[in-house]
């Protein structure tokens, strides 16, 4: 059978899962680029990072079954923006 995350855990605990997945990944890699020096790219990220924890809050989460693509179309751009700027800090950093 299907083994989504609604299907697995249920509609409330996988939109959690979700949400907590997407920040603490960037906001560890934004530490991460703050730890090896890059700080303004970790601060870009931070930014990029913010209208998509408000979106979160603001659609998703009150109503993933129906907010679902709203929000994706809304908050993917941050978070591709934000894979964007992880990757031109690589490229800057000298390892």
């Amino acid at each position: 059978g299907l083994m989504s995350l609604p299907v697995q855990f249920g509609v409330d605990k996988a939109k959690w899962i979700c949400v907590g997945t997407i920040d603490f990944t960037q906001l560890g890699v934004a530490g991460y680029l703050a730890a090896i020096g890059e700080t303004n790219y970790a601060l870009t990220l931070l930014g990029l990072i913010l209208p998509q924890i408000y979106l979160q809050f603001t659609t998703f989460l009150k109503d993933p079954i129906e907010n679902d693509v709203k929000y994706q179309g809304a908050a993917q751009p941050f978070l591709v923006l934000g894979i964007l700027t992880t990757a031109l800090a690589c490229g800057h950093h000298t390892w």
